[in-house]
């Protein structure tokens, strides 16, 4: 027997905002612990973030210490900052220190915060696809505790503004009155029940136009924000015909968008940085960071078909992967599927799996290289709240079909034990990854500590020196001025390079490019690179 518990149609919405205000402070508190053992951004993309909002806070601007690829042939640094990555990241790490301190903590408190907040739109999302509260709470604790993406939320990085954001628009779009239209009312208003019964009137473009601001953040936070738009204004299109709701949506887009985009007019006479679309043209990922060599469409097509094939299989194979490893943490795929399919006719369902789709074949086809490396599962996290809820309800389709085949089994009891048993599962899961990449030898904290006595000693050699290292903006983290990134090519090139910005030092580490493997393992060979400094498997060359 089902109790008031399972039924939304006799809950009011005071228990739900009760459970909203619960579920908001479990997750505050979960993301407060994971957050607590960090001390400073753990690889490259966070300190990235991190380095430029200290510029921020400083009154710099957004401006850059380092070189960190040479897609767009870039200015010597100091240069204009976020013309790859997108700034958002960084505005909030610099609103958290502007109200609590130049720290790293402070810099997390946004993302902690915003994070937490995911877990509301996954107990939203399990709502509007008919689920009950119950499955409210499974669709946030699974958002909680997502696996591979649980390190991540409370640190400096993209995840959770763009998690966020392209749920919301994805959730706002399949909210909008233009896209649920009551019988005998299409037209400019759709009524709407409060939770204490009285009906409002709601304009019908207002949560599309909600749903192009939300697009818009999720833009500023990564450059696959634009695929949300595409995806979204595409569905309204096809399904509503309607070009006054495609308007709405992308004036919304627009209000956040546009300030970003004269910038970069301002900066670099186009709206968008070229560096991003270079990316197209890789022959493998390392040549993200090549120097001297042409990308476009000539050199692409050069390699022959067999090497294009080759490289869209493999990243066909590692992105696969990552949708039922890391989207779907392997056990709530098929969960996922099938509530998914039982609710195909469902707004949220179709705007959910257009977005997957389009963005697995770009990530596969168009940007294969960057995004089998890491483009696909950054992209993937505004999906997570949708993923959860279809998850959580998929499990009851398959206890119900079960239940109807199984004489004496007790499907509602069934559903409760099976959902506890996904969420202990997610614990285990989470727990067991966060443990291993952050936790395990302190290795987001011992990241690149390294460079603290290179940063120290270039600083009291030459403190206007300009080097180049493997990781420039976490070199830059570690105290270290000016930098420029190690270029992926052979030696003359690397020589060509260090001469156009500047160089002063070379420093090699062991995780430096093949080309020069041969100047790290025989440091005095090369009478252009003098060895002057060591400090364990860090090598410092003075350019001759």
């Amino acid at each position: 027997m089902k109790t008031k518990f399972d039924h939304p149609k006799r809950n009011n919405s005071l228990p739900i905002r009760r459970d909203l205000w619960l579920l908001f402070g479990l997750a505050l508190l979960i993301r407060l612990l994971t957050a607590l053992p960090l001390q400073q951004p753990g690889y490259m993309d966070a300190s990235y973030y991190y380095v430029n909002a200290i510029n921020l806070a400083e009154g710099r601007g957004f401006v850059e210490d380092f070189v960190w690829h040479y897609l767009d042939a870039p200015a010597p640094p100091p240069r204009p900052s976020h013309l790859y990555w997108m700034p958002l990241t960084s505005v909030l790490a610099w609103l958290g220190m502007f109200i609590g301190g130049d720290t790293f903590w402070a810099a997390q408190m946004p993302f902690v915060l915003l994070s937490a907040a995911l877990t509301v739109v996954g107990y939203q999302a399990a709502l509007a696809l008919g689920g009950a509260r119950r499955h409210g709470w499974l669709a946030g604790l699974m958002v909680i505790f997502s696996g591979f993406y649980f390190p991540y939320w409370t640190t400096t990085d993209n995840f959770t503004p763009f998690a966020l954001f392209g749920s919301l628009a994805l959730l706002l779009a399949a909210r909008s009155p233009e896209n649920n239209p009551l019988p005998g009312n299409r037209g400019r208003e759709s009524p709407q029940v409060t939770g204490g019964g009285k009906i409002i009137s709601i304009p019908a473009p207002l949560p599309l136009f909600a749903a192009g601001v939300c697009a818009g953040l999720a833009h500023l936070s990564w450059a696959d924000g634009v695929l949300l738009l595409v995806a979204v204004g595409g569905w309204v299109l096809f399904r509503r015909r309607s070009f006054g709701a495609v308007l709405a949506l992308v004036g919304g887009y627009l209000l956040v968008m546009m300030p970003w985009f004269v910038r970069n007019w301002q900066v670099t006479g186009s709206l968008l940085s070229a560096a991003g679309t270079k990316t197209i043209w890789l022959a493998s990922y390392d040549d993200l960071f090549s120097y001297g060599r042409e990308l476009s469409a000539a050199t692409f097509l050069a390699q022959g078909l067999g090497p294009i094939l080759q490289g869209r299989w493999w990243a066909f194979t590692i992105n696969l992967q990552t949708v039922l490893a890391v989207w779907g943490m392997i056990v709530l795929t098929p969960l996922a599927l099938l509530g998914g399919w039982q609710r195909r006719r469902q707004p949220l369902v179709q705007l959910a799996g257009l977005y997957a789709a389009l963005l697995f074949t770009a990530m596969t086809l168009v940007f294969a290289f960057p995004g089998a490396r890491g483009g696909l599962f950054h992209s993937g996290g505004a999906l997570l709240p949708v993923i959860a809820a279809l998850a959580g309800l998929g499990l009851d389709d398959a206890v119900n079909w079960a239940a109807a085949r199984r004489r004496g089994w007790h499907a509602a009891t069934a559903q409760r034990v099976f959902g506890i048993g996904l969420v202990v599962m997610a614990v285990a899961l989470s727990s067991f990854i966060y443990y291993g990449r952050v936790i395990k030898n302190n290795s987001w904290n011992n990241a690149d500590r390294s460079y603290v006595a290179v940063a120290a000693w270039v600083n009291q050699t030459d403190p206007e020196a300009t080097v180049m290292i493997n990781n420039p903006p976490g070199y830059r983290y570690q105290g270290g001025g000016l930098s420029v990134v190690v270029p992926n090519a052979k030696l003359s090139l690397v020589l060509e390079a260090a001469r156009k910005y500047g160089v002063d030092y070379l420093i090699l580490d062991k995780n430096h490019p093949a080309s020069l493997a041969e100047l790290y393992a025989n440091p005095t060979g090369q009478p252009e690179f003098k060895l002057v400094k060591q400090f364990g498997q860090t090598l410092i060359f003075q350019l001759e």
